[in-house]
């Protein structure tokens, strides 16, 4: 293992280990916050914080899945999974999401029935000072995990922190239920409850959908246009024909295809190839790279271009990748049809 690949692979650990740490954190102080919601709740007769507190119980689960993402997602490509374990951090997300929104459905129509229902008692005052209290430690612990989750590029984290800021405004919410039926609103506190579910389902849903769209290989089409347009002034590029990306976690990988003059040999193709590679992974999260070579039928035979100084200075000469430019790596030469076949273990050129 080179020592760049070795600094690689700590950096990806520590990454993990920090991601991990606050993980740990999310549980833990669900784990506090919906015994303490819940038992106050009861106590003090407030609709509101029960619902709160039940909806913190669902997030220590939650939790548990970002956990069990993370730990997945660390681990490196086998056999079965070549493009590694990235999205099991989406998954992570996705059952975040999914927990959240039957949560908030069930907490929503609970209060309803609570504000519809004759007779309300106002909840004890203390109630809010406890709100209060819990919206100030979900508010430090999602600063602490959106920090960790734009330093580690963790999805499952991110999604996390989204949920924490959900949950420090819901307490709030709760608070302003329990001092306006302190004050003879006694309706506002069962209303409280009504909005805190709404909100949980709100953040549940944009969760889901962002978790499903990537797993269903969603891609930025802005992005697809700029990376093509990076390829096209790769030198011995003459035309670029298709260019697909695709999110696997914090990771991504990109295929295109690209024509080159038809006269180039084996090997020249090959360097076409490897340069084009290399100006992709100019992007910290490429990590995967298929690039398909065909031969260019335009009209008119294909004009070799000269070196583009501004590509060159990018990509740099072909070979200088210790993966991208290993001696003695095979490329199949362009048949009959036109197209140069494939290796489907191959997870970068075809």
């Amino acid at each position: 293992m080179t020592a760049q690949a070795r600094a690689h692979r700590q950096g990806q650990d520590q990454a993990v280990r920090a991601s991990l740490k606050g993980a740990w954190l999310s549980a833990a102080s669900y784990v506090v916050l919906s015994a303490v919601k819940i038992g106050v709740g009861w106590r003090a007769g407030s609709r509101g914080m029960l619902a709160d507190g039940l909806n913190n119980l669902t997030d220590v689960l939650a939790s548990v899945a970002v956990l069990w993402g993370i730990r997945a997602a660390a681990r490196p490509a086998d056999a079965e999974h070549r493009y590694g374990h990235g999205r099991a951090e989406t998954v992570a997300q996705l059952v975040v999401g999914t927990v959240m929104g039957m949560v908030g459905l069930n907490v929503g129509l609970s209060a309803l029935q609570a504000a519809l229902a004759p007779n309300l008692e106002p909840p004890e005052p203390y109630a809010a000072g406890v709100g209060l209290a819990a919206a100030a430690v979900m508010a430090a612990v999602y600063f602490y995990n959106r920090a960790l989750a734009r330093r580690t590029g963790s999805p499952a984290l991110r999604a996390a922190a989204r949920d924490h800021s959900s949950d420090a405004l819901v307490s709030l919410g709760t608070v302003v239920g329990i001092w306006g039926a302190g004050r003879g609103w006694t309706w506002l506190d069962p209303v409280a409850g009504v909005v805190v579910g709404l909100l949980v389902v709100r953040t549940a849903w944009r969760l889901a959908s962002e978790a499903t769209h990537e797993l269903l290989d969603g891609f930025e089409p802005e992005r697809v246009q700029r990376l093509g347009r990076r390829v096209a002034r790769v030198p011995g590029v003459e035309t670029v024909r298709d260019v697909r990306g695709r999110r696997l976690g914090k990771a991504t990988a990109i295929d295109v295809t690209i024509t080159v003059d038809p006269g180039l040999t084996v090997e020249e193709s090959h360097a076409v190839a490897d340069r084009v590679e290399q100006v992709l992974r100019q992007d910290p999260d490429v990590t995967h790279v298929h690039v398909h070579v065909e031969p260019h039928r335009g009209k008119g035979p294909a004009r070799r271009r000269g070196p583009d100084p501004e590509a060159g200075a990018r990509a740099g000469p072909a070979g200088s990748s210790p993966e991208a430019g290993r001696p003695g790596r095979p490329v199949t030469p362009v048949g009959p049809a036109g197209r140069r076949g494939e290796d489907p273990g191959d997870g970068r050129k075809g």
